[in-house]
C-alpha cells in the first residue's frame, strides 16, 4: 500500500491516470450514457415498427420527443437512487430488478402525460410496445459495460478513486489490509496514521490529542475525502474524540469493520424514532419482493396447470391402473417460518410413509411402483405441486421442502439450515439445477445442498427465478439423480 506524505505526492500519484475518471465523473457519463441510449431507442423502434409495417418511418419527430420525456423520468429517478455511483454498482451489482421497476414507472408515467394531455391517440400502440422492449434491452448492456468497469476500473487506472486516510492501531491497520484490498472497491489510501495508547486513553489523553490535530492538518492538506478510524467499537471515548477533531474538515467518517460484523454481512444502521439501531439481520424479501414473487407463482402455477392438464390425466389414470391406493400421496412438510402445510405429490411407491417413518428413496429402491419409476425420472410426481404454490404453501423457486424427521437431522449437522425457512419452500430450487436433489447419503451432499439454498435466498431476483426455472427445463443437471 502506498504511503503518500504530503500533497506533492499525491499529485504525482494523480498524474499517473491523467484520464482516468472520478467517481462524479463516472456517475455522470453512466447518465448521459442511459440518456442517449433511451432517446435513440424511441426514435429507431418507431421507425422500424413504422417501416415495417406501414412502409413509412412515421411520426420521428413525436418519438423524439417520446425518447427526451421518457429519458428526463428515467435517468433522474435512477440518480435519485444512486445507481450510477461506483460505491452502488460494487455493493448492489447490476441493479436490474431496480432498472424494470424504473422502467415500468417511465412507461406509466408517460401512459398518465399522454392522457392528461390528450396525446395518446397520435402515438402507435405497437410502436410504443416495441419501444417498451428495445429500450429496455438496450439499457442492459449500457448497466452491464459500467458494472464491469465499475469492478476493474480501479486496478486498471481507469477510475481514480476517492482519496482516503486509514487510521488506527498497527494490529487495526494490518487487519484492514489483510481482509480487504482497497483498491479493488474504489478507495485510494493516500496515508496511514498509527495511533498509539500507551497507558489507556486517560493517561494518554494529550498525547493523542497531539496525534489527532497532527491527522487532521493531514487530511486537509492531502485531499482526504474518506477516513477510516479502524478501532475497537469498544473504545467510544477516543472514537468520539476522533470524530469532534474530523468534524472540523469537510471529509466522511467512518468506523472501521468491528469483529462483530464478520458474521452478519448485511448489517446496516437502521432509525427507529430516536432509536439507531445496528441491524444485523432482516427477512430476505421486502414487502414489494414478496409481492413480485408471490405473482410471478400464482401466474406460472396457473399456466403450468392449464398446459400440463393432459399429463396430470394420463399420469392419474396409469397410476390408478398400474397398483393399489390413492393417485395423490400427502405428507407433512415445514413451509414458510417452519409452519406446517400438507405437499401434494403423485403416489410413487406401494407405501405412505409419515414422519419419523419417512426413508428417502434410493436408486432401484423397491418400494417404487413400475408407473412411479417413471414420474420420479421425469419429475412428473411433482407436479400437482402447483396445487401448494397456488394455495400460497410453496413457491415455483425456492429450497425443497423435506421431510419433517429429515428437517431435524438435517438442523442438527449443518449450521443455519433452519434459514432455509425465511422464504417459502420450492417446487424446483438453485440446488437442484446443481445437481443437488435426490439422496442425501453423506454429510457433504446435505450441506452443499444448503450452501446453494442459502445462496438463492442471498441473491434472489425474479429474473433470478425466471433462470432456474428455464435451468429447470432444458438443463441435463436438474435430471441428474432423479429416480
Amino acid at each position: 500500500m502506498d504511503h503518500l506524505p504530503n500533497p506533492a505526492a499525491r499529485d504525482a500519484a494523480i498524474k499517473r491516470y491523467p484520464y482516468a475518471l472520478s467517481d462524479t465523473a463516472f456517475a455522470t457519463l453512466g447518465a448521459l450514457a442511459d440518456f442517449l441510449v433511451i432517446i435513440a431507442a424511441s426514435v429507431l423502434s418507431s421507425a422500424a415498427y413504422h417501416w415495417a409495417f406501414y412502409g413509412s418511418y412515421g411520426l420521428l419527430y413525436d418519438y423524439l420527443t417520446t425518447g427526451l420525456l421518457a429519458a428526463l423520468i428515467y435517468v433522474p429517478l435512477q440518480i435519485m437512487r444512486k445507481s450510477y455511483l461506483v460505491n452502488t454498482l460494487l455493493t448492489e451489482g447490476r441493479r436490474v430488478e431496480t432498472m424494470f421497476y424504473g422502467w415500468n414507472y417511465v412507461f406509466l408515467a408517460l401512459l398518465i402525460i399522454g392522457f392528461l394531455t390528450k396525446e395518446t391517440a397520435i402515438y402507435s400502440r405497437g410502436a410504443m410496445a416495441f419501444f417498451y422492449i428495445t429500450g429496455f434491452a438496450a439499457l442492459l448492456p449500457v448497466r452491464e459495460a459500467f458494472h464491469h468497469l465499475a469492478r476493474n476500473g480501479f486496478r486498471k487506472g481507469l477510475l481514480l478513486g476517492k482519496p482516503a486516510m486509514l487510521l488506527g492501531s498497527p494490529a487495526g491497520l494490518k487487519k484492514f489490509h489483510d481482509r480487504y484490498n482497497p483498491n479493488e472497491f474504489g478507495l485510494r489510501i493516500v496515508d496511514e496514521i498509527v495511533i498509539t495508547r500507551h497507558g489507556g486513553l486517560s493517561r494518554g489523553a494529550a498525547r493523542i490529542d497531539h496525534q489527532l490535530k497532527a491527522c487532521a492538518r493531514r487530511a486537509r492538506a492531502l485531499g482526504v475525502e474518506d477516513i477510516f478510524i479502524l478501532s475497537s467499537w469498544s473504545h467510544g471515548e477516543f472514537i468520539r474524540k476522533a470524530l469532534e477533531r474530523f468534524l472540523e474538515i469537510p471529509v466522511s467518517v467512518h468506523l472501521g469493520p468491528d469483529e462483530v460484523l464478520d458474521h452478519f454481512r448485511d448489517a446496516r444502521l437502521q432509525r427507529l424514532g430516536p432509536i439507531t439501531s445496528l441491524e444485523l439481520a432482516r427477512p430476505p424479501l421486502s414487502v414489494w419482493a414478496r409481492l413480485a414473487k408471490r405473482t410471478l407463482d400464482i401466474t406460472g402455477a396457473g399456466i403450468g396447470l392449464v398446459v400440463t392438464s393432459p399429463i396430470l390425466l394420463f399420469a392419474a389414470i396409469a397410476i390408478k391402473l398400474d397398483s393399489p391406493g390413492p393417485v395423490f400421496f400427502m405428507q407433512t412438510r415445514r413451509g414458510f417460518n417452519h409452519e406446517p402445510f400438507r405437499i401434494f405429490k403423485f403416489r410413487t411407491m406401494h407405501v405412505l410413509e409419515e414422519n419419523a417413518a419417512v426413508r428417502q428413496a434410493t436408486r432401484d429402491d423397491p418400494r417404487i411402483t413400475r408407473v412411479g419409476r417413471l414420474l420420479r425420472r421425469w419429475s412428473i410426481d411433482e407436479l400437482p405441486q402447483l396445487l401448494n404454490v397456488l394455495k400460497g404453501d410453496m413457491s415455483l423457486v425456492g429450497p425443497r421442502p423435506h421431510a419433517m424427521n429429515h428437517d431435524t437431522i438435517f438442523e442438527k449437522k449443518v449450521r443455519l439450515y433452519a434459514r432455509r425457512h425465511n422464504v417459502l419452500p420450492g417446487i424446483t430450487g438453485w440446488a437442484q439445477v446443481n445437481g443437488y436433489r435426490g439422496e442425501t447419503d453423506t454429510d457433504e451432499k446435505i450441506i452443499k445442498r444448503v450452501e446453494y439454498d442459502l445462496e438463492y435466498i442471498d441473491r434472489w431476483s425474479i429474473w433470478f427465478d425466471l433462470y432456474i426455472i428455464a435451468l429447470t427445463i432444458f438443463s441435463p443437471r436438474t435430471w441428474r439423480n432423479a429416480y
